[in-house]
Parts: C-alpha cells; structure tokens; sequence
C-alpha cells in the first residue's frame, strides 16, 4: 500500500511533494523518492528509509522545477532494494517518462517474460517497470495515448503517476482497488493516494480519479479520458480497517468516522461480553475502542504506552522486523491492568505472532482476563493486489478455527467483527462497494 504525490505548475513543487510524502509515511517505510520536471529536464532522487531521512535541505534544493513527483514504499512485488525505490526513470523513444505506482499487476510475471524475450532489459525487479517498457514498445501520438492504449494491457491495482516533459499524468485501474484523488492548490493541481495529504500541503480535495480514468495535467490545464470502461467499483475496505490516516477522506466519510462506527457495531454485536475496561492496540486500534466504550457503557483505558518512533509493524519487509519492531513499539501500563478483565481491540488478524505477544504482555502484567476482539472479520486468503499477504500459510485464519487462534494468541476469548457490520460501516449507498476477497476468498477477477 505504497502512497505517491504529484503536483503541477508552483515554484515550491519539491517542498510539497516532500510535505505529501511525509504526511503519506504511514503506508509505507522502506524507501522514498522524488523526482521534479525542471524545465524540461526530470531530476531525481531516492533513497531507502523514511522520507526525512532520504531528504534533507540541500537535497530539497537541488531538485529544482515547478512540477514533481513522488513515492514512498511498502513491497509487495520486488525486493526491499535501493533498485526498486520510485519514482522509476526510463529514457526510451517516447523521451524521459517518470512512474509512480501503488498497487500490484497479477499479470506482471508474463508480460515481463514477453518483453524480456522481446529484448528488453529491466533496471529493477518490481512490477511497476513493466507499464514503461510496454509504452516504450507501442508507443502512440504522445504519452497519454501511448498510456490509454498500454494500460488496459494490465490486471490487478494499480494508482499510477507518470511524469515526461511538461506533463504529469494519473491512472487508476478500471476497478478502482487503490485510492488516487484529486486537489487543487491556486492555479497547481495535486493527485495523493489520501485526501490528508491534499490538505495538509494546503489544498483542496476535488474528487476521486475515478476507476478506468486517466487525468493529464499540462500547461496549467487538465484533461479526463477513459481508457477503460469502469467495472464494478470495489475499493480495498483496508483502507478504513488499517492503512489510511484517520483524517482522511474515503468513500464519502472520515475514516475516523469510519472506525468510530465499527468499534459501535462490535460492541453490539459482543453485548453479551462482561468486562472492566475495553482498551486498544495503538494507534489503529484506538479509535475503535472508543466507538467500543460509548456503545457498551465500558469504560476506555489506554494500557499500552505507544512508542511513536518505530513504525509500522505490519508493513516491515520481514517477520522478524515485523516482531523485533513490535516489542519495541507497545509497553503495558502495569496500574491500569494488573486485576483487569479487559476487552483489546486490534484492527486485523493476519499472522497471529503479534497477538499472541501482545496478549502474553498484558497476562503478565496482571491482567485477569484478556479478550481479543478484532475489527474486522477472519482474514482467510492472500491479498492478490498490493496488501503483503501472498502465502496462504502465513494467515493464520486460513490454518486454524477461531478457537485453535485463540489457544494459540493465549486470549481467554476472541471475537471477531461481522463481513455486513464492516461493509456497512465503511460506506453506504453506491460507495459500499469494497473489494474483501480476503475475507472470503472469493476474487472479481482471474489470478
């Protein structure tokens, strides 16, 4: 769930585009990027690490232009390699062509092959380089028709960012499964896989790119075409359940609200279920623990103490950073556990390893009970579009029935939340369309 920021025609474009990258830190933490459209000539820089670390002033000031792009990573497709951070630069006969790309091609294996038979030759090992080569190969009258005639060629999610020469062009996939909207800073467009990334460089939301939409920005102006027909509208419903900032904008509604309603919904659902404090995994599990609190007159209390300095557990490359990372991350508050019945609420279920210590922390900190509730239902199948659970082995809810996860988390109960309270939580009306094929395994297109 990578996130990328562009932005168009202001003399301060790489400054922003680093306040959007920042602002967008938390869908991803591997390795950043920017490149700027100085007058014709694209300059480029990227690094591994957060964005603050990959840019500092005298970087800032070396990417002159008054257009840019960028990215900041979390991998799916492709090693966790300085070859694989984005923006990726190509030269080809089309001229200098920048991407972006948040999301994951199902067919990129195959179209690599084919072109790489065909003679060309990849500068890293990321799904994101194949829309390149392919326009390079069929090119058009220019890079928009170039991009219409070569991106339904792809399967799977896709939000893309190109830059040339003058232009900054955003794609999204015909289904809509990843975010990409539009804003408007004076006479500067600006495109961001969130709406708080928008906001927070000062401009203003204008609407989503829609699916199968193409937007080019040229010379102050833009321009919409379709370069494919809109299939039926599923955004990914992890966006609200983990991935995006709780001040942004999805499917019509905040996802703070979002979160606020689930954590409702669980608690009537769970209104059977006794106990002192009701409490959440920080940060994501926070929000709905106070939705959980209001609705079942269980009072709120923070038990673990949030070290705000290690990230994201669940987006690092490795299991082992991911458990390392998650130590680290949560210190139990002893006082307000020890003799507690208490109700925990985390936003998912994936590998079960970070629940089992969590649960395991707070038993040894004195806690008479602790049960797990979890915002969202049972994740039985891979995430085939840019979320890294590829291996059926690794979820531990394709493996085990709810009470064999729950001996193995040592809760003295689970919960999980219902597929139609999760849905009607997240959007209503014609934006309740979401993709959840891992929660049923069930999949709108081929693999």
């Amino acid at each position: 769930m990578c996130g990328i920021f562009g932005i168009t025609g202001t003399k301060d474009a790489a400054k922003l585009a680093y306040v959007g990258l920042f602002t967008l830190q938390h869908r991803g933490q591997e390795s950043a990027g920017l490149v700027t459209d100085d007058g014709g000539t694209l300059r480029h820089h990227a690094g591994m690490g957060l964005v603050n670390e990959v840019f500092d002033n005298a970087v800032l000031a070396g990417l002159t232009g008054r257009s840019a792009i960028g990215h900041i990573r979390y991998s799916t497709t492709g090693s966790s390699h300085i070859k694989n951070a984005q923006p990726l630069v190509l030269n080809s006969c089309l001229g200098v062509v920048a991407v972006a790309h948040n999301g994951n091609l199902t067919n990129a294996d195959a179209l690599k092959a084919k072109l790489q038979k065909d003679g060309a030759i990849f500068q890293s090992s990321s799904d994101s380089e194949v829309i390149l080569h392919l326009s390079a190969r069929c090119p058009g009258r220019g890079l928009e028709d170039t991009l219409a005639k070569n991106l339904p060629k792809l399967a799977g999610a896709y939000a893309f960012l190109f830059m040339a020469p003058g232009l900054v062009i955003g794609a999204r996939d015909p289904h809509g499964y990843r975010p990409l909207v539009l804003g408007r800073l004076g006479k500067s467009y600006l495109l961001a896989s969130e709406t708080c990334a928008i906001e927070v460089a000062g401009g203003k939301v204008l609407r989503e790119v829609e699916p199968g939409e193409m937007v080019s920005i040229a010379g102050g102006k833009l321009r919409s075409r379709r370069f494919a027909k809109a299939k039926e509208f599923t955004r990914c419903i992890f966006e609200q359940v983990y991935f995006a900032r709780p001040d942004s904008v999805v499917a019509g509604r905040s996802v703070q609200t979002a979160r606020y309603e689930i954590g409702a919904l669980l608690a009537r659902e769970l209104k059977s279920v006794k106990a002192d404090i009701v409490s959440g995994v920080p940060d994501s599990g926070t929000v709905y623990a106070l939705g959980y609190s209001e609705e079942s007159w269980i009072p709120y209390q923070t038990v673990f103490m949030r070290n705000h300095y290690t990230g994201r557990s669940f987006i690092q490359p490795d299991q082992g950073l991911r458990e390392f990372t998650a130590r680290l991350k949560l210190a139990p508050i002893r006082d307000v556990i020890k003799g507690k019945t208490i109700i925990l609420i985390d936003d998912s279920l994936v590998r079960g390893t970070t629940s089992r210590k969590i649960v395991a922390s707070l038993k040894r900190s004195g806690a008479k009970k602790v049960i797990m509730a979890i915002a969202s239902p049972a994740i039985i199948s891979p995430c085939y579009f840019g979320i890294d659970t590829p291996n059926r082995k690794e979820l531990i809810a394709n493996k085990l029935s709810v009470e064999q996860i729950r001996r193995y988390i040592g809760a003295d109960e689970l919960h999980y939340l219902s597929l139609g309270s999760l849905v009607g939580a997240c959007g209503s009306g014609k934006d309740r369309n979401f993709c959840v094929s891992c929660f049923t395994g069930k999949y709108l297109e081929a693999l």
